[in-house]
């Protein structure tokens, strides 16, 4: 039996393994959000799937015969806003964890029965979103459908602003957006609004 996707308010990332007496675990016990392999038995660790400074986010995809998991993450290339959603495919038994959707935005994907195909879509704040199939290694097999920003545009519409600024510690980077008014005049002085 799996379990739903989503179960109220938090993601359900954890899955029972009858055929092969195993269960997949979630854990942040590294302080990152990371996945684990057990033995259902004996309840010990067979394999860490996921490790490093980054957090899985959500169990997409479990294939029991290839022994295949796809799970989205966020934080875990260099560089790139931490916040985009992304997805991986890694193997149960040996094998490093494999980025599937490379685009530098925030990923959606829907996958089909048999796991050889996935419609995914991306986009960022300030980029129209792209719909394409990809086969099961991620490469895109066609685009379905590119949203076109140009009528949007002519009407005044202006992308947020992304910035990134230093938190209190010194260290660690703050990613952020600036909404700005369509009629946004440097001269003048307007209010702030923060939400976090």
């Amino acid at each position: 039996m799996q379990p739903p996707a989503r179960c109220a308010t938090f993601t359900v990332n954890w899955r029972y393994l009858p055929e092969s007496g195993e269960f997949l675990w979630f854990s942040q016990k590294s302080d990152w959000g990371h996945l684990y392999l057990h033995d259902l038995a004996s309840g010990k660790l067979k394999r860490q799937l996921t490790g490093g400074e980054w957090n899985v986010a959500q169990i997409a995809r479990l294939d029991p015969q290839s022994r295949t998991l796809v799970f989205s993450g966020v934080g875990r290339e260099p560089g790139r806003d931490p916040y985009y959603v992304r997805y991986y495919q890694v193997g149960l038994d040996d094998g490093p964890v494999r980025l599937l959707t490379p685009e530098d935005a925030h990923h959606a994907a829907k996958f089909s029965r048999d796991g050889r195909y996935f419609v995914d879509t991306w986009s960022t704040v300030d980029t129209a979103p792209v719909t394409a199939l990809r086969n099961r290694d991620g490469d895109v097999v066609t685009e379905i459908a590119r949203a076109d920003l140009s009528r949007l545009q002519a009407a005044g519409w202006v992308p947020p602003e992304r910035f990134t600024v230093k938190a209190r510690d010194g260290k660690t980077d703050l990613y952020g957006l600036m909404f700005k008014p369509s009629n946004f005049d440097p001269a003048n002085k307007y209010p702030i609004v923060t939400y976090i």
